[in-house]
C-alpha cells in the first residue's frame, strides 16, 4: 500500500497503537479548534478518582479509532484477496459475495474511500461535552438546534442537512428532546471540513459513513452500496474501531488487564460481505473467529463491571446526577443555541473543569452545592447497601422498588440526610446487537461460498455467549458519612445491619 503512506506523510506516537501515521488533511482536521477542545473532556470523567492515571482524553481516543478504523478497513480486503488467491490457486469456485479490491474502479477510488473512513472515524467523537453523556441533558432542544443548522449559511447544503437531521431526530426522541452528542457530531464535522476547504459531495460522504441514514444525495453508481460497511466499521456491534480502541486504552490507563482482547485475530476475521439480497455490503466476521469476538465481548463486559461499574466510580456519577436534578427539572442548559457564534464559543469554552463550575453556581440548592463541592474535593458519599437480582425471583423493577424503599427508610432514619442519600441504577446487556442489520457472522455452504449464519448462531455456535446472555444488574444506594468521625461511622454500620435485616437483600 505505498500509494497511501505516501500520503501519511506525519506521524503521532501513541502508547496503545504506536506510531499513527497521518495525511495533511487529517493534521489540518485535529488541529481545528473545534477538535483540539477535546484534549479538555475526559474519556472517562471521573475515574481518575479511582485510577490515578485515567487522564486521558477524547481527543487521543479519537485519533485511535482513525487508526484502528483503516487498520480494520485494510485487513478486510487484504483477507479478501488472500481468499481469493487461494481459490485461484487451487481452482475453487465459490464466495461470490466476498468483495476484493475489484470492486473499485481504479487506485484513486481505493484511496478516497480509505480516507473518508478515516476521517469518519476521526470525528465520531467531536460534538461530546464535557461530563460524558450527563451533559447531554443540559443541551439545546433538538428543534432549537435544528434551527439554528439551517441558518448557518457557512456550510452549503444546510438545509438539506438540517432536514435531514430532522428525519432521524423524530425517529429517535422527537423534537422537544435535548440534543445529543451525535448530531452534535454530524455538525460539528460539517463545519470543521467546510473551513479546511472539502468540498460539498466529500463532506457529504463522510457524513453518511458517520451515520447511514443521513439521507444526505451523494454520488453512487455502484451495484452494491459500500457504506453500510464503512458505518459499521465506525459505530457497528458486536465490535467497531470506537469500542476496540477504549477498551484498549482505558485498560491501559486504569492499569487493569481486563479490557485486552487479541486484535490481531480480530483483524484477520474480518471480510467485506455482499448482502446480495439487500444490495450492500456489510463487515463480515468468519465463523473461525468466534473465538477473537468472544475474547472482545468478554474483555468489554469485564472493563463494564469491574471498571467503569467500580462503586466510587458510581459513587461521583450519583452524587452529580443527585446534585443536578433541579436544573434538569427546570430544563436548564449551558449551551447558547441562538447562534451559530454563541454555540461553538459555548463548546469550546467547556472543559470538565469549567462545566463543574458552572454546575456548582448554577443549582439553587445550597446542599446541593455542597454535594457538587464535595465531590470535587473527593468526600465522595459511601456505598452502605448493594442489591442483585436472584435468578427467576427479582427482576429490573424488583430491584428499583427496593433500593425506592431503602432510600426512604434512611431518610426516615435521619432526616438530615435527605438531600444527601440516593439510589444508583446500573444496567449491561453484553451481547446487545449481536442479531441485527450491523456485523453478520459468517458460515459456508456447501459450494464454499459464505453465508449469513442463521440468527441464534452467535449463541448456539458459543458456550461463552451462553454465559453472558443474561443482562447484568445492580441497585446501589450511597449516602453522604463521613467515616473518620466515630458517631457517623457508627451510625453507618448499624444503619447497614439495621437495612440488611429489615430487606434482606440478595447478594450476588
Amino acid at each position: 500500500m505505498i500509494f497511501i503512506t505516501e500520503q501519511l506523510n506525519k506521524s503521532i506516537l501513541d502508547p496503545i497503537h504506536g506510531l499513527i501515521r497521518i495525511s495533511d488533511d487529517e493534521m489540518k482536521i485535529i488541529s481545528h479548534p473545534l477538535f483540539n477542545r477535546l484534549r479538555k473532556v475526559k474519556q472517562n470523567t471521573f475515574l481518575y478518582f479511582v485510577f490515578p492515571s485515567a487522564n486521558h482524553t477524547r481527543f487521543e481516543h479519537s485519533i485511535g479509532v482513525m487508526h484502528l478504523a483503516s487498520e480494520m478497513f485494510l485487513n478486510s480486503f487484504s483477507n479478501a484477496n488472500t481468499l481469493k488467491n487461494k481459490q485461484k490457486k487451487y481452482g475453487i469456485e465459490g464466495n461470490r459475495n466476498i468483495l476484493d479490491n475489484d470492486y473499485f474502479t481504479n487506485q484513486q477510488e481505493f484511496i478516497d474511500v480509505f480516507f473518508a473512513l478515516r476521517i469518519a472515524a476521526l470525528l465520531h467523537d467531536i460534538g461530546h461535552g464535557p461530563m460524558s453523556h450527563l451533559f447531554d441533558q443540559f443541551a439545546p432542544k433538538n428543534s432549537d438546534f435544528l434551527n439554528m443548522v439551517r441558518n448557518d449559511d457557512k456550510i452549503r447544503f444546510n438545509i438539506e442537512f438540517a432536514n435531514s437531521l430532522e428525519e432521524i431526530m423524530k425517529k429517535d426522541k422527537g423534537l422537544e428532546g435535548r440534543v445529543e452528542h451525535e448530531y452534535v457530531s454530524y455538525y460539528f464535522a460539517a463545519k470543521v471540513l467546510s473551513d479546511i476547504g472539502f468540498t460539498d459531495e466529500r463532506i457529504k460522504i463522510i457524513l453518511t459513513i458517520m451515520n447511514e441514514h443521513l439521507n444526505l444525495k451523494t454520488t453512487n453508481i455502484k451495484d452494491y452500496n459500500l457504506t453500510p460497511f464503512l458505518n459499521q466499521i465506525v459505530a457497528g456491534a458486536p465490535l467497531d474501531c470506537d469500542r476496540m480502541d477504549y477498551l484498549l486504552r482505558d485498560s491501559y490507563f486504569t492499569g487493569v488487564k481486563y479490557g485486552t482482547y487479541d486484535l490481531n485475530r480480530l483483524l484477520k476475521s474480518l471480510l467485506p460481505f455482499i448482502d446480495m439480497e439487500k444490495n450492500k455490503i456489510r463487515l463480515g466476521i468468519k465463523k473461525s473467529g468466534l473465538p477473537a469476538i468472544e475474547n472482545f465481548l468478554q474483555a468489554r463486559y469485564e472493563l463494564y463491571v469491574q471498571v467503569y461499574f467500580h462503586k466510587t466510580n458510581q459513587a461521583c456519577n450519583t452524587m452529580l446526577s443527585h446534585a443536578t436534578n433541579d436544573l434538569k427539572d427546570i430544563g436548564h442548559q449551558f449551551v447558547d443555541c441562538n447562534t451559530v457564534d454563541s454555540f461553538i464559543s459555548s463548546y469550546l469554552e467547556l472543559s470538565d473543569e469549567k462545566f463543574l463550575d458552572k454546575v456548582e453556581s448554577s443549582v439553587p440548592d445550597r446542599d446541593d452545592k455542597s454535594t457538587i463541592s464535595e465531590l470535587r474535593n473527593r468526600k465522595l458519599w459511601k456505598r452502605i447497601i448493594e442489591l442483585f437480582p436472584e435468578k427467576g425471583k427479582m427482576r429490573e423493577e424488583d430491584i428499583k422498588e427496593q433500593t425506592e424503599k431503602v432510600v426512604n427508610f434512611i431518610k426516615e432514619k435521619k432526616s438530615s440526610l435527605k438531600p444527601f442519600v440516593s439510589e444508583s441504577f446500573t444496567s449491561l446487556d453484553p451481547l446487545k446487537d449481536l442479531n441485527g442489520e450491523k456485523a453478520v457472522l459468517l458460515s459456508k455452504d456447501k459450494d464454499e461460498n459464505y453465508i449469513i449464519a442463521a440468527q441464534g448462531d452467535w449463541l448456539n455456535n458459543s458456550i461463552i455467549f451462553k454465559a453472558l446472555s443474561s443482562k447484568y444488574l445492580v441497585g446501589r444506594i450511597y449516602m453522604r458519612a463521613n467515616t473518620e468521625d466515630i458517631k457517623e461511622k457508627e451510625f453507618f454500620r448499624a444503619t447497614k445491619q439495621e437495612i440488611y435485616k429489615t430487606f434482606r437483600p440478595i447478594e450476588k
